[in-house]
């Protein structure tokens, strides 16, 4: 991501850099790898994120939502990241008081990064 745009305040909802850095890393086979998995688990994430958020249990809510935190920063889906880490702290800090705000979000980001990231594999770009 440029620093420019992010010392702005103008940060994107994804960085295709990091598709590039990781393909650079492992090839465009390990990226459509880690996208295939990562669209599968994605929604499992939030399911049990949400699950956890129903029973009244942050630790559960924070556990799924650090992993799908730290998968989508890794394949530059950045607003996601954003809004997991937002909702893994809340729990972490044992209240779950936003929480389902931030699980609607991230339900309606879930339809864009897969959007994205299928349309990224499809085109080659990963």
């Amino acid at each position: 991501m440029d620093p420019t745009l992010a010392a702005q305040g103008a940060v994107p909802d994804t960085d295709p850099e990091a598709l590039t850095r990781l393909r650079r890393f492992g090839g465009s086979r390990l990226v459509s790898d880690m996208i295939a998995l990562f669209l599968e688990s994605m929604p499992r994430r939030l399911a049990a994120a949400r699950g956890g958020l129903s029973r009244g249990e942050p630790k559960i809510v924070e556990h799924e939502l650090h992993a799908l935190k730290s998968s989508a920063a890794q394949l530059g889906a950045v607003r996601m990241n954003r809004l997991s880490l937002e909702g893994e702290q809340l729990a972490r800090a044992g209240t779950l008081d936003g929480a389902a705000g931030i699980l609607d979000a991230l339900d309606a980001e879930q339809l864009r990064v897969e959007r994205w990231l299928v349309a990224a594999r499809t085109a080659g770009d990963a």
